[in-house]
């Protein structure tokens, strides 16, 4: 089967951007396309009061937006950890309709 392309998924740590820079120079060596970057636990999102905190410092390098412009690879958004988007995926309810002012289902 033809792969169409990979989404890359990365946290905002400098350790882990360092594995992903491999997996982008692999698909550049074996001409996989790659469709973009997610940014994975960007933040945490506040049960009681909603609000967004980076729990991890952002790298020196500029984070994985910076990484994904640097490869001239699309970067498609970032996911904080919220516990709301827990419960609507283990009740299997469309996250982004039920909350659309949820930090997680901006565009």
């Amino acid at each position: 089967a033809k792969v169409d392309g990979a989404v890359i998924v990365t946290t905002p740590q400098e350790i882990a951007m360092a594995d992903v820079r491999k997996e982008l120079n692999f698909c550049k060596k074996v001409q996989l396309p790659v469709i973009g970057v997610v940014e994975n636990m960007s933040g945490f999102v506040c049960p009681c009061c909603k609000t967004e905190t980076e729990i991890f410092a952002k790298p020196a390098s500029g984070g994985p937006a910076s990484m994904a412009a640097a490869f001239g690879v699309p970067y498609l958004g970032k996911l904080p950890m919220d516990p709301t988007m827990l419960a609507s995926c283990e009740t299997g309810e469309p996250f982004v309709t039920k909350h659309p002012e949820a930090p997680a289902a901006k565009p």
